[in-house]
């Protein structure tokens, strides 16, 4: 069997899989291109990839009938055509549960920095514009009795609750797949619909998959729903939110700020109009960057390929 490992990674989960495999291994922090893929994937039987690669129904069709399996080192699989790889018998698998944990954090981190306007603090510091205490400089709100809507409630979603909960919000919660009312023996949430969600949150974080039904979830009939001009974090995927309707929404004050580990298109471009605003963080897809979860991420995509290949999965 011949594996292919997309991008440099874990050593340990390089080593893992050189023992059960001969690996071709590309060491290097730098995503394949299509005409790599489409050149290449067809000499081996399986692929350790990233996000950054995209697996498009040509890039499929062209590595079979070699190409038996894709093990993605992250929970989204919206880099790969799953329809055309279900149809081409390619199994795909992800690292769920592995990312909770950091996403959830930066989430947090995320929306103190936005609701306290820390960057802006510090950049007040760095560039020598401090003269002395002012009680109307960087007033943010207390998050205590505010609502925290979070939008996805699965693992990550219930994860930013159990952390928010100490801090005092009243968590509401849109998922039409789950239906939880306490997390836990303490913590107490609501579900509601997204009208309700967007009308009522002072905060809003969002946690789904990027899905066809997802595409946009966050558009301009969404933001003119936002009766608390809220602050607004996205920790899943660019596409979720419609980019121009938020980019109008920073422009109209109809939120009052967001935070951003992701974004559409991706990566950014400098001169995007998004950072010409003052009450915006961006950070670089980096929820799960921890070196935790970026070991445990590496490893169990390494593990995924070899349980397959020695036929423990269904």
């Amino acid at each position: 069997m011949k594996i292919l490992i997309t991008r440099r990674i874990n050593n340990k989960a390089v080593g893992f899989l050189k023992d059960h495999f001969e690996v071709d291994y590309i060491a290097q922090n730098k995503p394949l291109d299509q005409n790599f893929l489409l050149s290449n994937l067809k000499k081996y039987d399986g692929v350790l990839s990233c996000v950054s690669e995209r697996f498009d129904a040509k890039v499929l069709s062209n590595a079979v009938p070699k190409l038996k399996a894709i093990s993605n080192m992250a929970t989204g699989l919206d880099n790969i055509d799953l329809r055309k790889a279900k149809e081409l018998g390619i199994k795909v698998f992800n690292t769920p549960g592995i990312v909770t944990d950091s996403t959830a954090d930066m989430t947090v981190a995320l929306g103190l920095s936005l609701i306290r306007n820390i960057p802006n603090a510090f950049l007040y510091i760095k560039n020598k514009k401090w003269k002395g205490w002012d009680p109307e400089a960087f007033v943010g709100r207390t998050i205590q009795g505010l609502y925290w809507g979070i939008i996805g409630f699965g693992a990550i979603g219930q994860a930013v609750a159990k952390r928010m909960y100490g801090f005092g919000p009243k968590i509401i919660y849109y998922d039409p797949y789950k239906d939880v009312k306490h997390i836990g023996d303490s913590i107490s949430v609501k579900k509601v619909d997204l009208d309700e969600l967007l009308s009522k949150a002072n905060i809003i974080s969002i946690h789904v998959p990027l899905e066809r039904e997802t595409i946009h979830l966050i558009g301009q009939e969404q933001f003119n729903k936002m009766k608390k001009r809220p602050f607004l974090i996205n920790m899943a995927r660019g596409k979720i939110v419609d980019t121009e309707a938020l980019v109008e929404a920073l422009k109209s004050r109809k939120i009052s700020g967001a935070a951003l580990d992701v974004f559409d298109p991706e990566p950014l471009n400098g001169a995007h109009e998004v950072l010409r605003f003052n009450n915006i963080i961006m950070t670089p897809h980096i929820g799960t960057a921890t070196k935790e979860c970026r070991k445990l991420m590496a490893l169990r995509a390494a593990e995924n390929l070899i349980v397959y290949f020695e036929g423990k999965y269904d």
